[in-house]
């Protein structure tokens, strides 16, 4: 049953970008309303193999049942639905890196010490693992929140211009292209200069290239692309009015999001990070607006991720 917890949340994640696994989804959804948030619970209890403790399912449960609330509020109480809207995402963030959260707050509140540890420890989600195949885990429970954002943006309250498509047209690479151009262009002088970055080039053999760049596509670059993209920078355009306006706050929230990455020579709070992916997250939000698909914003983070690990240390 592990083995299957991760097959099934790995398919489930990629058929969203299907109408016909989204109708049936929407189906669901009509027939039951927002308790069909609760079939998400399956891709943990079967990692588990039905034998988790209470405290550990209990956690999951209101992972999956808090968003959607907030979600539910906004949209019934219209004049609090950015208020609602963000208690939504935050919920949905929190569990899955709640010392990032912590560390902010030791940081916005210097003369009160804060146990990031402890606190950290209070909100996160079980860590669940499920096995693909030999060698390679899935997170279970990190995929979870993934499959709930795109169930409740998509299906549940859609959110226009996600674009979470895999038909993706030789315009949508050029983009992404540019993206990786533009951002290579000013990034890896600065990184340079900063000594953030150091020219240490490690090229894997080809099969590992490949799975590099399926592994970090997947499950890295399209998950944050999503939450960054897709979510925030979206909500932030519709609020305000402005992709110029827009594009600046996305950039900052997602250089911020990096924070608690330790470097070499960087340690956390790592500012040097935040500056870097700030610049980055510009890039990512400028293909993302050009292409409104956050599966072509997320070949340029993933080759940024890419070209920065087998070239550079930082």
């Amino acid at each position: 049953m592990n083995s299957l917890a991760a097959w099934l949340v790995l398919l489930a994640y990629l058929a969203f970008a299907y109408k016909p696994w989204r109708d049936i989804l929407a189906r669901l959804n009509n027939r039951f309303g927002v308790w069909s948030v609760a079939v998400f619970l399956l891709p943990f209890l079967l990692a588990t193999e039905f034998s988790t403790d209470l405290s550990r399912l209990w956690r999951m449960a209101l992972y999956i049942t808090l968003p959607t609330l907030w979600l539910s509020l906004s949209y019934k109480y219209p004049p609090l639905k950015g208020f609602f809207l963000s208690l939504t995402i935050l919920n949905l963030w929190l569990p899955i890196e709640p010392d990032l959260f912590f560390i902010a707050l030791d940081q916005l509140t210097p003369g009160i010490q804060v146990d990031v540890a402890s606190l950290s420890a209070l909100f996160e989600i079980p860590d669940v693992k499920a096995q693909l195949v030999s060698g390679v885990d899935l997170p279970i429970s990190n995929l979870t929140g993934i499959l709930l954002v795109l169930y409740l943006f998509l299906i549940h309250r859609p959110l226009k211009d996600i674009g979470f498509t895999f038909n993706l047209g030789l315009d949508d690479l050029k983009q992404a292209l540019l993206g990786l151009l533009a951002f290579m262009l000013v990034g890896l002088p600065l990184g340079l200069a900063l000594g953030f970055l150091r020219y240490l080039p490690d090229v894997p053999p080809f099969g590992e290239i490949l799975l590099m760049l399926l592994a970090g596509y997947l499950l890295t670059a399209l998950i944050e692309e999503v939450l960054f993209r897709g979510l925030i920078q979206n909500l932030v355009t519709e609020r305000l009015g402005e992709f110029n306006q827009a594009l600046p706050i996305a950039a900052v929230i997602f250089g911020l999001a990096h924070i608690n990455n330790s470097t070499p020579r960087f340690e956390v709070p790592n500012w040097g990070y935040a500056l870097m992916a700030g610049l980055a997250g510009a890039a990512y939000g400028w293909v993302w607006w050009r292409t409104k698909k956050v599966t072509a914003s997320a070949i340029t983070h993933a080759l940024v991720n890419f070209v920065w690990g087998i070239l550079f240390t930082g």
